[in-house]
């Protein structure tokens, strides 16, 4: 999709080190997205991904999820930026590597950014080997607050 590849290439140009991960955008839905991360170029001296390799493509795909919302939304914003995080490193991963993110609180979010001109997106990803990454079959847990300002 022409909309996927535009993603891709405004990440590769604004944050250097998502050309050095390799990261690729597998799908975007109104209410989900997945990234991709090859072990290749993300891997530890254990030979499995390597932790800021994990925790970065959460952050992405969450960040990424929260731009592609406020676009399909029409709402314009001046600055989008991660408040906090956690994240649950809960099995070893061995292979390439995907993040499913969701927005938790969508509609709260939009009512807030719309009447107060501030709103904050509860974010949350699920890292795997698996394509299609589920809270079930997650090795990483990523949970996310995203603040947006107009």
């Amino acid at each position: 999709m022409e909309f996927e590849k535009n993603y891709k290439e405004s990440l590769l140009r604004s944050i250097p080190v998502v050309a050095a991960m390799d990261v690729d955008i597998v799908e975007i839905t109104e209410t989900s997205l997945i990234l991709k991360a090859p072990l290749t170029t993300n891997i530890n001296y254990e030979g499995t991904a390597f932790g800021g390799s994990l925790n970065t493509l959460g952050i992405l795909s969450c960040y990424l999820l929260v731009h592609h919302i406020l676009k399909c939304e029409e709402v314009p914003f001046s600055s989008l930026v991660i408040q906090d995080s956690s994240i649950q490193y809960l099995k070893p991963v061995d292979g390439d590597f995907y993040s499913r993110s969701e927005c938790c609180n969508t509609e709260a979010f939009l009512s807030s950014l719309r009447r107060r001109a501030m709103g904050r997106a509860k974010m949350q990803a699920s890292l795997s080997t698996a394509l299609s990454p589920s809270e079930a079959s997650a090795q990483v847990l990523f949970n996310g607050r995203f603040v947006v300002t107009k």
